[in-house]
């Protein structure tokens, strides 16, 4: 009797785990704008919604800059939205809602979705003393992208939206050069503060106002 139901467990147990991903009859309809950050529409960008991996629906932004389409449901509670995702060759970032709540909606409206300009800063830094010198260093710049997660306890969005990261470093004699690529924003401003030696630390305003912009500091 316990070889049956233990036989009879593991078959129900296949049973479950071999459920189809996708619902069957029931379906979302996704609808929204995407405008840059002066209010302009932007148009031709891909609008995808998925879940974890499973892609469910995907459309792209009209002449006005609004996209609807619908979306199948899956037996997953999250429901991302991703808009302009995986585009490199746009001079736009990404912009990401994940939704989870329970049931999935009949009708997501997102309104108007804000994207920025994608900025890059080759940042370069080159030892030109013969001294002894020690720099440290940081940077604080844009994030260019944006994923969001809407809270249904509280109806408001969380998440990281085009937030301030930041990146430091040590240059001496046996390590006395940096240079390396920093994804941010247009029209907004990079913020470089060194100390050399026991100077009191200085910091200077990089502003990016193309889409490639350089900056090169020596000590």
């Amino acid at each position: 009797m316990k070889l049956h139901l233990s036989f009879l467990f593991l078959v129900s147990l296949v049973l479950f785990s071999c459920e189809p991903a996708i619902k069957g009859n029931e379906r979302s309809f996704v609808k929204g704008t995407v405008s840059d950050f002066e209010g302009n529409a932007i148009t031709n960008v891909s609008v995808t919604a998925r879940t974890q991996n499973l892609l469910l629906g995907e459309g792209s932004t009209d002449s006005n800059g609004n996209f609807e389409f619908t979306s199948l449901q899956s037996r997953f509670s999250e429901f991302t939205v991703d808009v302009n995702a995986e585009n490199d060759n746009s001079p736009f970032g990404m912009y990401s809602i994940i939704y989870s709540e329970k049931p999935l909606q009949q009708s997501y409206n997102l309104s108007n979705i804000i994207l920025r300009k994608k900025a890059t800063l080759v940042f370069n830094i080159k030892k030109t003393s013969t001294e002894n010198n020690t720099l440290d260093w940081s940077l604080q710049y844009t994030e260019p992208n944006c994923d969001v997660y809407d809270d249904e306890e509280t109806n408001e969005s969380l998440g990281r939206c085009y937030e301030t990261s930041s990146f430091e470093g040590t240059l001496d004699n046996t390590n006395p050069d940096f240079e390396a690529e920093f994804p941010s924003v247009q029209n907004t401003t990079v913020q470089f503060t060194y100390q050399l030696n026991d100077t009191e630390p200085q910091t200077i305003s990089i502003e990016l106002t193309e889409a490639t912009n350089f900056y090169e500091f020596e000590y």
